[in-house]
């Protein structure tokens, strides 16, 4: 959360003001020490998202500051008074803040497997082969005979 540096400075001045025990103006060390903690509950649940626990712990640190001793510095408890009023406008702020949605993965979904449709099988139609053709040898002065040439094993006559 942005604010975290902030709560750590509410922290830090908490911690601070029960460093007096002997000063009847500053907050007991006790007093401190739970308001210290409401304040940490305060940031925990905000970080967690857990925006109605955050302003809890927020209002109990407010009420704890309302019942200090009446001997405790106004000044002070002026102070703590207002870091507790920003933590909770901030905390409230960062709740309004609108929280990324989670896509949902969609669930698969069967698809009926089409039937398989019979096509006729087309009937094999006959188409006559033609008769060879004697093709004549101009060679041979037209004649319908066909010559065969000469083995030569691969080489053609009069190469070697």
């Amino acid at each position: 959360m942005p604010y975290r540096s902030l709560l750590a400075a509410a922290l830090g001045a908490l911690a601070l003001a029960g460093c007096g025990s002997e000063n009847d103006k500053l907050i007991p060390p006790d007093r401190a020490d739970e308001l210290s903690a409401l304040v940490a509950e305060a940031r925990q649940a905000s970080d967690a998202g857990e925006c109605d626990a955050a302003r809890r712990a927020v209002g109990d640190a407010e009420r704890k500051l309302a019942g200090l001793p009446r001997k405790t510095d106004k000044r002070l408890k002026q102070n703590l008074r207002d870091w507790m009023e920003y933590l909770d406008r901030r905390i409230a702020k960062e709740c309004e803040a609108p929280q990324p949605e989670e896509t949902a993965t969609p669930e698969p979904t069967e698809t009926a497997t089409p039937e398989p449709t019979e096509t006729a099988t087309p009937e094999p139609t006959e188409t006559a082969t033609p008769e060879p053709t004697e093709t004549a040898n101009p060679d041979m002065g037209g004649e319908g005979s066909v010559e065969e040439p000469p083995v030569t094993g691969g080489v053609s006559p009069g190469e070697s």
